[in-house]
């Protein structure tokens, strides 16, 4: 791999040109019309902020990637996601789903992820997926573990395919724990062991939401325990923690 100086270099010079114009046909698509709309309607529900968490639908989601930074060319291969109301954990609502990259993906990530060849050549673009993912989240808070790196990948992707800004209401459960968990490591895995929670293959879009989802619902139980329970009380308390 090379050093990030040179993956920069390479992604402003060859990299970022080519991907432009591979994604300037998709530009006459109803579908990407419509996404445009869509995201261009999209407007964020106030009563959600002062909504009680027993009565707010969450969805809990996870990205697969080609790396880490999506403002050097990095792109979503997977999305998986499932929804919660309130603590009531529905395994009935799942999302997953492939999206075929612009840019080739190495064999590093194939193995990682075990999304192979015959999964990206079936897959949906970035703007079907991601349309199919608006539709399913709609009305709904997110939740990721961390939320600012799957949220600012699909901020970045959004303008990188020239879309309207995303500005969905977001909960970090990681910041969570940090929260309501001081002293332990707050990633997903040691986080899982200490629960009790099942513990699907990782790196798995879906599965990584599941396990995310589970690990939410207690931390969602708890907040409600100290009388924080709505999106307004819980918010600024994760901001302060991300800011520290």
């Amino acid at each position: 791999m090379l050093p990030i100086d040179l993956q920069i270099l390479k992604y402003y010079i060859f990299e970022k040109p080519m991907f432009q114009q591979k994604i300037k046909p998709y530009f006459n698509w109803q579908s990407y019309r419509s996404l445009a709309q869509s995201l261009e309607n999209l407007e964020k529900d106030p009563a959600i902020e002062t909504t009680d968490f027993s009565n707010t639908t969450f969805t809990v989601f996870d990205l697969e990637t080609t790396g880490l930074i999506p403002e050097i060319g990095h792109e979503i291969i997977s999305i998986g996601a499932i929804q919660l109301t309130g603590t009531k954990f529905c395994r009935t609502e799942k999302f997953h789903q492939f999206i075929k990259p612009v840019r080739p993906v190495s064999r590093r990530i194939k193995n990682l992820t075990g999304i192979d060849k015959h999964d990206l050549m079936n897959a949906s673009p970035f703007i079907d997926a991601f349309s199919n993912f608006l539709h399913y989240s709609k009305g709904t808070i997110l939740v990721a573990h961390p939320a600012k790196f799957d949220i600012r990948f699909l901020q970045t992707m959004a303008k990188r395919w020239k879309l309207p800004e995303y500005q969905p209401y977001v909960l970090d459960s990681q910041l969570m724990a940090k929260w309501l968990l001081p002293g332990v490591n707050h990633q997903l895995d040691p986080l899982i062991r200490r629960l009790g929670i099942e513990k699907l293959e990782r790196h798995h879009a879906l599965n990584d939401a599941i396990m995310t989802a589970e690990l939410f619902e207690y931390l969602l139980a708890e907040a409600m325990e100290r009388g924080v329970s709505t999106f307004q009380d819980l918010h600024p308390i994760l901001m302060d923690i991300q800011n520290k």
